[in-house]
């Protein structure tokens, strides 16, 4: 389990270290304080295996381009350094304890050495040769190849045809780390996941986690596009009623659940980190969530690592503990501030004492 995580010269940061991470950590902070691109450093620094690490978040914040006339990508990879601009020496570190071990990933701005690299069989197009062209980009890490990694520049861009097909599952399971963004992942997404659990203990378990919200939920099954009438799809039989209702009939909220269920229990062993956890979750049925969440977290070896906008999700999270002391030594609260090199720690008597006293701490 990461116990501590370190941010050197990434996104926003100049410098960050977050202390005290438990087995479900919540991140809480205000808008632009850099709560997701710590979620973005644990990603890259827990599943930096090679280069593709790297792909996953640049194309959820759009950060690549297809130049005219093109078939291959280009990241922007300047986006990933402190203050977007490069120049030879700049670099970022993200460093992390895991138990007792230390990981870390390193991305450095080099000057291009001379001879073919990785990326150089096609003539990059002119509207991206901008300064930069005599650059590399150098990647390495404790989980990559001893050698690491060297990309050419174009201007603040790599080509990365290659690492942009091999990010395009929806879930690498060899990385152990999975990443839920705020945005409702595509049913066909969630199929692929619930495939795997089909005939399993645990797919009763996420059916029973969709109670949550639809207590008359029976049973969800998943179809094939062929040779079906209404096509693939995912759907949730109703007590009472014989009528196969599509998942997406059922509100987003029962999405968002049903794909939280589905990527704690695929992160088994491994860490699940959640953008804006709350989301589509309606203030009634937040303390169930957390249950669900520590619950599967404790019981399948998952550690996670959450964040929220919401106060609510805040004091859902106090109410659990006040429910359940035992849980005290599983969760935790750290507070990110834009220019702080230290995120704030709240224990869980800090969040119970601040929720009932009715005290901020977003």
């Amino acid at each position: 389990m990461m116990t501590t995580l370190r941010i050197d010269n990434f996104r926003s940061f100049r410098r960050l270290t977050v202390e005290g991470l438990t087995r479900v950590s919540l991140l809480v902070g205000t808008n632009n304080a850099g709560k997701t691109s710590v979620l973005e450093a644990a990603e890259l620094v827990l599943g930096g295996t090679g280069p593709p690490i790297l792909v996953r978040s640049m194309r959820s914040r759009g950060e690549f381009v297809y130049p005219r006339g093109q078939r291959s990508a280009y990241i922007e990879v300047n986006h990933l350094f402190h203050g977007h601009s490069l120049e030879p020496g700049k670099s970022f570190e993200l460093s992390a304890l895991v138990g007792e071990s230390p990981r870390s990933i390193r991305c450095r701005i080099i000057p291009r050495p001379s001879g073919n690299l990785e990326g150089d069989d096609e003539t990059p197009p002119l509207e991206l040769l901008r300064p930069g062209s005599n650059l590399a980009l150098s990647i390495s890490g404790d989980g990559m190849s001893p050698d690491g990694y060297l990309f050419p520049m174009v201007g603040y861009s790599v080509r990365l045809r290659l690492l942009l097909n091999a990010a395009t599952t929806p879930a690498d399971k060899a990385w152990k780390v999975r990443f839920m963004g705020t945005a409702a992942p595509p049913v066909s997404d969630l199929q692929l996941l619930w495939d795997d659990f089909v005939l399993t203990p645990e797919e009763t378990k996420v059916t029973n986690a969709l109670q949550i919200i639809e207590p008359d939920i029976e049973r969800l099954a998943a179809l094939s596009g062929s040779g079906s009438e209404r096509g693939g799809g995912m759907f949730v039989k109703l007590r009472g009623s014989d009528e196969r209702i599509p998942l997406g009939s059922m509100g987003e909220g029962i999405k968002r659940l049903l794909a939280l269920s589905l990527n704690l229990v695929s992160s088994a062993g491994g860490y699940l980190l959640v953008d804006e956890i709350d989301t589509g979750l309606h203030h009634s049925v937040m303390t169930q969530m957390w249950r669900l969440v520590v619950e599967v977290a404790r019981r399948l070896d998952v550690q996670v690592l959450a964040t929220t906008h919401s106060l609510d999700c805040v004091r859902a999270l106090a109410a659990l503990y006040e429910e359940s002391p035992h849980v005290r030594d599983l969760i935790s609260l750290h507070r990110i501030e834009r220019g702080a090199e230290a995120s704030i720690p709240y224990s869980a008597d800090e969040i119970l004492a601040a929720s009932q006293h009715q005290m901020e701490l977003r």
